[in-house]
């Protein structure tokens, strides 16, 4: 079933809390590129999905909703973006997955899914990703997922849209690695899937918001079941440089710019837009996580950047207060626009005319990374002792917490025998 934009007035009147937050602006013009996009891309997502039917990599791989449904109970997913502030937080990745990823997969306590940009750099500082997500329809990215690829990443998994480039996912099979799919919800992957396959796109279909860490987040809580997403280097952003090959060369973290700029010619470092940026410190006395200095200075942007964190952002306002949906968002990114909000559209010059997600959204969390993955040890390991087991002080602290972290580790499934270190 493919998923309707409702306008701004029908919006608010569904999530009062909306408004004040998202502009109607920002959500008109999220709502018309959306249709520009749309418009753009249709056709070559119907061919795409009609091919990868045919050529039976659909019925080779099959659906992530069928067979990996609530994989994540649990665990929570770090989703590995390329953005530049990537490199703060590598040693600290390395770390968890040198320790996490080695245990039973009912022991662990994280997911990691890297992004397509993101995949040969994570193997070539030695994290192995569980997944590695595309939800790129372009034929541009075979070679960040299919050239000199090491031996060990043929054990990762692609989640892929059904409407990828059946280049890339034929190459990617060929090599002996597993795809699991998921149908965008755009009316024309939708009714394409239907016309060719002949069967109820239905239990395949998902909601996706654009850029891959959003697609990221939303699989980690729609099929995974995990509700604790920690961001990484989703900046969404560069900084801002006179000279235009600076800028390019501070887009990614790894410095790789090539594939922005074949992809339908685009140049998205060529003409800035400008948007403050974050930077997290500690302060001289530090009281915990979430207790930071931050910075804002401008940075450069682009138009699609800014939907993509326009789009989580709404997301996160209109679910913000949903009793059956729960759900945490960790932007660890430790730089670039996300979460920072302006109260008109960025047409102020004052720094004390924004301020940061958090302030109206009790979901979302600007965090370091290392803070991150500390509290939700630290969470995991307090709920699984029986309050009456707890110490008097044990109990305050377990409280407190509860009460800070809200509903972060309701799901979880604690067995007697399932124990976990906090991470140091």
């Amino acid at each position: 079933m493919a998923v309707k934009f409702l306008n701004y007035e029908k919006i608010t009147e569904l999530h009062p809390e909306f408004k004040g937050v998202i502009t109607p602006d920002s959500w008109n013009y999220i709502g018309q590129s959306n249709k520009n996009t749309n418009k753009g891309l249709s056709d070559l997502w119907r061919i795409n999905v009609r091919k990868n039917i045919e050529n039976k990599l659909w019925r080779k791989h099959g659906s992530l909703k069928r067979d990996c449904l609530n994989l994540g109970k649990n665990k929570a997913v770090i989703g590995v973006g390329a953005g530049r502030s990537f490199t703060k937080n590598k040693h600290i990745l390395r770390q968890v997955a040198n320790t996490d990823g080695v245990r039973p997969w009912e022991d662990r306590d994280f997911i990691i899914i890297a992004s397509n940009h993101q995949f040969k750099p994570l193997l070539e500082m030695g994290v192995l990703p569980d997944f590695v997500m595309l939800a790129d329809a372009s034929e541009d990215v075979l070679p960040q997922l299919t050239e000199d690829i090491p031996p060990e990443g043929r054990n990762v998994t692609l989640i892929a849209t059904l409407a990828a480039s059946p280049k890339v996912l034929k190459r990617w099979s060929r090599q002996g690695r597993e795809i699991r799919f998921y149908i965008p919800s755009s009316e024309s992957t939708v009714d394409e899937f239907r016309k060719v396959a002949k069967k109820d796109p239905e239990p395949h279909t998902m909601l996706v918001g654009g850029n891959v860490l959003n697609c990221m987040f939303l699989v980690g809580l729609a099929v995974f079941g995990s509700t604790s997403f920690m961001a990484l280097g989703n900046d969404l952003s560069y900084s801002l440089e006179k000279d235009i090959e600076t800028r390019r060369n501070n887009y990614y973290a790894d410095g790789d710019y090539k594939t922005t700029q074949m992809q339908d010619g685009r140049d998205e470092a060529k003409n800035a837009y400008k948007w403050m940026g974050f930077k997290l410190s500690r302060p001289i006395i530090y009281t915990g996580p979430g207790c930071y200095s931050i910075e804002l200075d401008p940075v450069g942007t682009t138009h699609n950047l800014w939907v993509y964190k326009t789009w989580i952002e709404a997301w996160s306002m209109a679910n913000m207060n949903r009793t059956d949906l729960r759900w945490h968002y960790y932007n660890c990114s430790e730089g670039g626009i996300l979460g920072v909000m302006s109260r008109e559209n960025g047409k102020q010059s004052k720094k004390e005319d924004w301020y940061m997600l958090d302030e109206v959204c009790s979901r979302w969390h600007t965090m370091m990374f290392e803070d991150a993955v500390k509290q939700f040890q630290l969470a995991k390991e307090v709920m699984r002792w029986p309050v009456e087991a707890i110490p008097t002080v044990a109990q305050s602290a377990e409280n407190l917490l509860l009460r800070k972290m809200g509903d972060i580790t309701k799901n979880v499934n604690l067995g007697e025998n399932n124990r976990t270190r906090a991470f140091t």
